[in-house]
C-alpha cells in the first residue's frame, strides 16, 4: 500500500500496488469544514470523522486499519507533488495542523451529528485543554449562522467570530468564564439546542513558544498516574501515610527507554518528573503543584516561558481538594495511593510533538509493561496495579475495586 501526502493541501491519497507495479486508487483522506472525510474507492464508501488535536495519529490509524483490511504486505509513505519522495513515516502538510480550522471543523461535525428537533443546533467542543470552538447552524442548512473560536492559553483569552460565509467579523480578547453561555448569548435564539463534545483532553494540544533567540518549540505538560493501595489495620495510616519511592533515577530512565522518548535537551525531548512519594488522594494536588513548579523552572533554564499550571485545570482535581475517604469497621483497611508523573514534552515541530505524545498515550509494549511492573514493585510497592493511567481511569478502577470489596464484606 502506497500513501501519498500532498504538501500544499490537507489531503492524503492511498493506492494499492500489486507485484506488477500496477497502481489502484483505494482511498482519499481530506480535511473539510465539517471534519475529516474518508472516501474508500473500492467500496464506494464515504464517512466523516471529527478531527482531534493529534491529527497525524488519527490519519495514520485510518491508513493502518485499511491496510490490515486489504492484507497489504507493507505501507510505503511518500510526500510531495507529482514526483513524491519516499519517506520513513507519514508526513502531513502544514494545512493539517491549523488548530483553529481543526477545532471549528470538530464543532461543525458535532452540530451536524445529531438528529435534533430544533430550529438551531449549536455544536460546542472543548478541543484541547485550552482550545474551544462552536458552530451554530439552522436545522435545514449546511452552512453555519456563525462560528466562534476561543484560545484560553493566555491570561486574556483570544476570541474570533466568523459569519455564515466563513469571514472573520470580529477578533478580541475577553475574559469568558462559561463558553457555552457566551455562545448562547451571541446566537440569541430561544429554540436552540446545544450538542457538547470533548476531544481527548488527556493529551493536550501544544503551546507554540518562540524563545528570545528565535527558536520555536511546541510544549506541553502531560500528567499520568500509577495506581496502588496501602493495606493497614490503622485508619490513620490508610488516610495519611506516604510510600517512599526508591530508585527514582532508574525508574524514570527505564520508563523513557520503554516509551522510546529522548531525554530533554536544547533540541527538545521529554523530561519525566516524578515525586518522592505515593500519596493519598487528598494530598495529590500538593504533589502535582510541586511537579508543575519543577517543570516550569526547568524550562526557564532553557529560555522557554511556559505556564505549566495550565495542565492542572482538570475538573476532577478540584473535586479531590476536599476528598475524605470514609471507612467502616474492620481488621484491615485499604487506602488508595497514587504516584503522579509529569511528562514535559518539548518538540521542534508539531509532527514530532504528535509522535511523542502518541508514544506516551499508547504506553509501552506488552513486554515493556512486564518490565515496568517489576520496576514498580521493587521501587514502590507490590500493591500497585495500574500504570500510566489518566486520573479518571485510576479513579474508576479504585471505585470498582472498592465496590467489589464492599459487596464481599471485606
Amino acid at each position: 500500500m502506497q500513501v501519498v501526502s500532498d504538501p500544499e493541501i490537507p489531503k492524503v491519497r492511498c493506492l494499492l500496488v500489486d507485484s506488477a507495479g500496477t497502481e489502484k486508487d483505494i482511498m482519499t483522506i481530506s480535511l473539510q469544514d465539517n471534519g475529516v472525510h474518508v472516501h474508500k474507492t473500492l467500496e464506494n464508501d464515504h464517512y466523516i470523522i471529527p478531527p482531534i488535536p493529534q491529527i497525524s495519529t488519527l490519519i495514520k490509524e485510518v491508513i493502518e486499519e485499511v491496510a490490515e483490511e486489504l492484507n497489504a504486505e507493507a505501507i510505503v509513505f511518500r510526500y510531495g507533488g507529482e514526483k513524491a519522495d519516499e519517506v520513513e513515516d507519514l508526513i502531513l502538510s502544514d494545512a493539517w495542523y491549523d488548530i483553529e480550522k481543526l477545532a471549528l471543523a470538530a464543532s461543525k461535525h458535532a452540530a451536524l451529528s445529531e438528529e435534533i428537533d430544533s430550529k438551531v443546533v449549536i455544536g460546542i467542543i472543548k478541543f484541547s485543554s485550552f482550545i474551544y470552538a462552536a458552530t451554530a447552524i439552522r436545522k435545514e442548512d449546511t452552512f453555519p449562522l456563525l462560528q466562534i473560536y476561543m484560545d484560553t492559553s493566555s491570561d486574556l483569552p483570544l476570541i474570533r467570530i466568523y459569519n455564515e460565509l466563513g469571514q472573520l467579523v470580529e477578533e478580541r480578547r475577553e475574559k469568558v468564564d462559561d463558553f457555552e453561555a457566551y455562545v448562547k448569548s451571541l446566537v440569541s435564539m430561544d429554540d436552540a439546542t446545544v450538542v457538547y463534545r470533548e476531544s481527548n483532553t488527556d493529551i493536550p494540544s501544544p503551546k507554540e513558544i518562540t524563545t528570545e533567540d528565535g527558536s520555536k518549540f511546541y510544549v506541553a505538560m502531560i500528567f499520568k498516574y500509577f495506581l496502588g493501595f496501602l493495606p493497614s489495620p490503622s485508619i490513620y495510616e490508610v488516610t495519611n501515610k506516604k510510600i517512599i519511592i526508591k530508585n527514582k533515577r532508574k525508574l524514570t530512565k527505564s520508563l523513557r527507554a520503554l516509551l522510546y522518548v529522548e531525554k530533554l535537551s536544547d533540541e527538545g525531548g521529554v523530561e519525566i518528573l516524578l515525586g518522592n512519594h505515593a500519596v493519598p488522594l487528598n494530598m495529590l494536588n500538593e504533589e502535582l503543584h510541586k511537579l508543575s513548579r519543577k517543570g516550569r523552572e526547568m524550562l526557564e533554564r532553557k529560555g522557554i516561558t511556559f505556564n505549566t499550571d495550565d495542565a492542572l485545570k482538570e475538573p476532577l482535581l478540584k473535586e479531590l481538594l476536599n476528598y475524605k475517604p470514609q471507612y467502616g469497621s474492620g481488621d484491615v483497611y485499604l487506602g488508595i495511593r497514587v504516584v503522579p508523573l509529569a511528562f514535559l514534552v518539548v518538540a521542534k515541530d508539531k509532527e514530532e510533538f504528535d509522535q511523542i505524545v502518541s508514544r506516551i498515550a499508547n504506553g509501552p509494549t506488552s513486554d515493556g509493561y512486564e518490565i515496568l511492573d517489576e520496576l514498580i514493585k521493587s521501587s514502590i510497592s507490590g500493591y500497585f496495579i495500574g500504570y500510566l493511567m489518566t486520573l479518571e481511569e485510576a479513579l474508576i478502577i479504585y471505585s470498582d475495586i472498592s465496590s467489589e470489596l464492599m459487596r464481599n464484606d471485606k
